[in-house]
Formats: structure tokens, C-alpha cells, sequence
């Protein structure tokens, strides 16, 4: 055995007493972990300033404290013979503070025409199914049927939806759209969709114009609905990226262009210039337009922002045929007002931050592993090849005594038992742990070992 492989055993004999122990940090802090989410939307407590709120737990002061003692090493080989250190670290204590905090939402009371997304029928806590099941099964129905239209209309509909279906979602669900969604989120809409339901299943003209929908009827309030949403497409395709807002490549713009495209099928297979003027249709009048329909000539992005700019657009279709489109003067004041509802909220979003509503301490007792593995370098002097930390599971106390009385038994047993699910909470302090015990005895231990040869 050479001198340096005798050092190197000379080393194990350092390891587990007292030398290595004053090695060691007393103490290891942590980085903060930002406000994790547990519920979309809850009933703030008074002292938030706002009424809605999501709820989320930020955990700072975060610190490691490590015991005098509870050390101990066991020498042995791996497979390939290399030397590796096992050591088990024993009572290790984590300390810190967790708070609870509320971010004021803006919630639409979105029906979503029955998609029963998360704004108000998924709440945490509440029942995991949709707001109008039966006008969910009519839907699924249609777009099975949609699919078997001959000519291919009906596949290629579908098609196109689900291409931009990411999108459409964000659109829904976003909160930079709330705008869209606060005029979605209305008794009218949710009219519409039952009545829609109603002749699709029952019988009689999907798009009624005897009824009325708030102050419009069906196909004023479809137009109103599609000019929304290519504004609502555009404007957050320039919030995605404000140096290139009209970017063809952008997915809410591409989806924008979409939804202008589907509005000129419907005008050009119609034979009107406005979707408020698309004749009354039963179920089989709608199926047969898309069965006997032409596609219209895809828009661009560019013809999406010019037409939501005020300026008429136009060029050839496929036959040849010219054509033009423009806005008038009540849809660029409706596209106006949109504009300005989005840039408010916008503003209004990056203004918005998260309100502390109670604090409360958290421990927890920990133990860990740290394996070496020492091999030699070409002349022989030993070194660290690997070093890993591997922390055992724990369990987090948190002090939540004061929980009832700052939120609420209410939200207070919410927040409890949001916690208690969210795994990925107590996950990511694993990890930050483990690399904080890594980053901190894996060098000390394997200097300790190697003395001056590390």
C-alpha cells in the first residue's frame, strides 16, 4: 500500500468523532420557497381587503440546525471495488415559519356554455363534475355525429378546433381575459346554450330570432361573442410577446385567424355580411350547411389585427371572387371598449400581490445518509469520485393554531386539508433540503477523509 492509500485509511479514523462533528455546520439555511397554491378560489377573511382570493402557503426562515452528536461511518466497497463511506446523520431539525396568503381574483361567474370549467364549478372541495351534465352529453353527441357529415366538413371543423384548443382554453381560463370572461359569464349566454340544447335535442331553430338574450338576440349575441374573442385571441398574443404582437406564428394569433376564418364560412355559405343576419336554422339545417358548405379561403394574422384596427379588408377566394370585409362603427366600439377592459385588467394584475393573512411556525425532525465514493487518480493520490446525500422521509409540524381565528373555521379547515393533499409542497422541501445537506457536508466530509488531498 502506498503512502497516499495510508492516508487515506488514516482518514476513516477521523470520520465519525469529534473531528469531522467540528467540520460540520452548526446550522444551514435555506433559500425561501414562494406562495405554493391550495385553492383557486376561496372567501377571504376581512382583514385581506378584497372579497375572492386564491389561497397559497409561503414557508421562509427556513434553517437546518444539526445535533452535536448522532454520527456515525461504516467503510465498505462497491461492486467495483472502490471505497465508499457511508455516513448517517441523526437529528437534524428543520425550523421555520410558514403564512398563509390570499391574492385577490376576479371572478366572471363563468358558465362556459356548460364546458364546467375550474372559475366556479370546480371549486377545491366541491363536487368534480359539470355544471349541466345533459348539455355536456348533447355536446359529445353533436361532435361524434360532426365527425360521420359527409363531404368532410365536419372532421375538418373539429380538426381545427382541436388545433387551437390550447388556445380557446387559455381564453376561458386565463386571468388576463377576464374581460372576455365577465361578458361570457352572463345569464344571457347560459340561456342560449340551454336552448340550444333544447332544439338539438327536442326540436325546433337553434337560433331562434323571436328570443332574446339580454338585449340581443342568438346570432347578435354569437357575433358579439366571436368579435370577443378574436380581440381577446389578439390582445394576449401581444401580452405573450408586446414587440411582436401580430407574430403569425403566435398560437393565440394562428387561433384568432381561425375563428375569423370559421365567421367567413358561415357569411360565405350563407349569403349574408353579418353573423347577427344568418338565417334561422333547425339541427338538420345547420348539418346540411356544413355538409354542402365551402370552407372559406384561410385569414391571416395580419387580416385579424387590420379588421380589429378598423380598417376593411379583402382580396380573391379560391374561384376568383372577390370580397371584403369591415367593421362597423358599433363593432370597433365594442372592439374598443375590449381593448380598453383587457389593458385595464392587465394593469390591474401586475399590480396585485399576495396579502399575509396568518403565521405560524413549522419543525420538523430529520435524518439523512451521505455516501462517499474514493477511487485514485492516474498517479495514485486518492479523491472524490461521488458524493450524494440521500434524505430519509419526514414528517412537517406546523403550528396552525391560529388558523380558525385569523380565516375562519371555514377556510381554516380548507386550508388544512389542502395542505394535507398537496403533496408536491412537502416534495419540493424534500428536495430542497437534500441539496442544501449536499451542497453543505458532501466537500467538509470528503476534505475531512482526505485531509489536504481533495
Amino acid at each position: 500500500m502506498n503512502a497516499d492509500m495510508r492516508a487515506l485509511d488514516a482518514g476513516w479514523d477521523r470520520v465519525g468523532g469529534s473531528p469531522l462533528r467540528a467540520m460540520l455546520p452548526n446550522g444551514i439555511t435555506l433559500d425561501d420557497i414562494p406562495a405554493l397554491p391550495l385553492a383557486r378560489a376561496a372567501d377571504m377573511p376581512a382583514h385581506a381587503g378584497f372579497p375572492r382570493g386564491s389561497l397559497g402557503v409561503q414557508l421562509a426562515g427556513l434553517r437546518l440546525e444539526l445535533a452535536d452528536s448522532a454520527i456515525s461511518a461504516q467503510r465498505s466497497h462497491d461492486s467495483q471495488g472502490r471505497d465508499v463511506l457511508e455516513i448517517r446523520i441523526q437529528d437534524i431539525r428543520l425550523r421555520g415559519r410558514q403564512t398563509l396568503q390570499g391574492t385577490q381574483i376576479w371572478e366572471s361567474g363563468l358558465d362556459g356554455a356548460g364546458t364546467g370549467l375550474p372559475l366556479n364549478t370546480r371549486r377545491r372541495g366541491g363536487a368534480d363534475q359539470d355544471a349541466h351534465p345533459t348539455w355536456i352529453a348533447t355536446a359529445n353527441e353533436q361532435r361524434a355525429a360532426l365527425q360521420n357529415v359527409p363531404g368532410g366538413n365536419g372532421a375538418t371543423l373539429l380538426s381545427t378546433y382541436s388545433n387551437h384548443r390550447a388556445a380557446f382554453n387559455d381564453v376561458f381560463t386565463d386571468p388576463t381575459a377576464y374581460a372576455f370572461q365577465a361578458n361570457w359569464g352572463t345569464p344571457a349566454i347560459s340561456d342560449m346554450a340551454n336552448d340550444t340544447n333544447t332544439a338539438l335535442t327536442s326540436g325546433g331553430q337553434v337560433n331562434d330570432p323571436t328570443k332574446t338574450y339580454g338585449t340581443t338576440t342568438y346570432n347578435g349575441n354569437a357575433q358579439n361573442q366571436q368579435l370577443a374573442l378574436m380581440t381577446t385571441l389578439a390582445a394576449m398574443a401581444g401580452v405573450a410577446d408586446p414587440n411582436n404582437p401580430t407574430d403569425p406564428t403566435n398560437p393565440y394569433n394562428q387561433a384568432a385567424a381561425a375563428t375569423l376564418t370559421f365567421s367567413s364560412s358561415i357569411l360565405g355559405n350563407t349569403q349574408t355580411q353579418k353573423i347577427a343576419d344568418v338565417p334561422s336554422m333547425d339541427k338538420q339545417g345547420v348539418y346540411s350547411l356544413v355538409q354542402n358548405g365551402t370552407p372559406a379561403q384561410a385569414h391571416s394574422v395580419d387580416d385579424v389585427h387590420a379588421l380589429l384596427n378598423g380598417n376593411p379588408i379583402g382580396g380573391r377566394d379560391s374561384e376568383g371572387k372577390s370580397w371584403t370585409m369591415c367593421l362597423g362603427e358599433d363593432e370597433r366600439a365594442f372592439v374598443r371598449q375590449m381593448q380598453a377592459d383587457i389593458s385595464e385588467h392587465i394593469a390591474r394584475l401586475a399590480a396585485q400581490k399576495p396579502v399575509d393573512l396568518v403565521s405560524g411556525h413549522l419543525e420538523a425532525e430529520l435524518a439523512c445518509y451521505v455516501y462517499l465514493q474514493f477511487g485514485t487518480r492516474e498517479d495514485g493520490t486518492p479523491c472524490l469520485l461521488d458524493g450524494r446525500v440521500e434524505l430519509d422521509g419526514f414528517d412537517l409540524d406546523i403550528d396552525d393554531g391560529g388558523w380558525d381565528a385569523a380565516l375562519g373555521t371555514s377556510l381554516a379547515q380548507d386550508a388544512r386539508e389542502a395542505l394535507g393533499e398537496a403533496r408536491f409542497v412537502k416534495s419540493l422541501l424534500h428536495d430542497r433540503i437534500a441539496d442544501a445537506l449536499e451542497r453543505a457536508l458532501v466537500q467538509p466530509i470528503s476534505k475531512a477523509v482526505l485531509g489536504s488531498k481533495s
